[in-house]
């Protein structure tokens, strides 16, 4: 596989020209979908829109943001250009997904991807850990650092986040979620 990156923004890219199977988890999404009522879904960082068009394919309102031109003007449905590191971007959802986009992050912009993620009542996301090496990874960390920002902006870490890295061990290659996933509910 190919990785799409901007050699001017290194922080831009990273992903797999065709999608990486790495970043599939059907069966997890489906799960949350049904658990959850999710009608509407944000990707944050999603490449080419592999995982735009599942949800849309499951009937439910999807759009996802990416920050390489490249992806949009490849994308496999339509998305929206958009760069973190500029700020939050905006559209309130049932579910925001973010699958490895957290380490790429400069903690000094670390907000923007946050608040971006706060979109959605329900949150899941992925994230690369300490030592993980990676193009680009600039800000990898422990859970409880992610699990600290989004308890600041009114998040709790799901009582059945255990299950969810469960189901999604249960897909058909392994995946970035069965190793850092975490499922996040507005509480309040």
């Amino acid at each position: 596989m190919v990785h799409v990156i901007d050699t001017k923004r290194p922080d831009l890219g990273g992903n797999m020209r065709h999608g990486d199977i790495h970043t599939w988890t059907p069966r997890l999404w489906n799960y949350l979908v049904h658990r959850f009522g999710i009608q509407t879904v944000l990707d944050v960082g999603c490449g080419e829109g592999h995982s735009v068009l599942f949800f849309h394919r499951m009937g439910l309102r999807s759009h996802g943001i990416d920050g390489l031109t490249a992806n949009v003007e490849r994308a496999i449905t339509p998305i929206a250009l958009h760069d973190l590191l500029s700020g939050p971007y905006k559209m309130p959802v049932d579910l925001v997904w973010s699958c490895e986009v957290a380490e790429h992050i400069i903690p000094e912009k670390v907000d923007n991807y946050i608040d971006s993620l706060t979109n959605g009542r329900v949150v899941a996301m992925t994230h690369a850990l300490p030592e993980q090496g990676g193009h680009h990874h600039v800000n990898c960390q422990p859970k409880e650092y992610w699990i600290e920002l989004m308890s600041s902006r009114g998040y709790i870490l799901s009582e059945d986040n255990d299950i969810f890295i469960e189901i999604s061990k249960r897909e058909e290659t392994w995946n970035y979620f069965s190793k850092s996933g975490l499922v996040f509910i507005r509480n309040r």
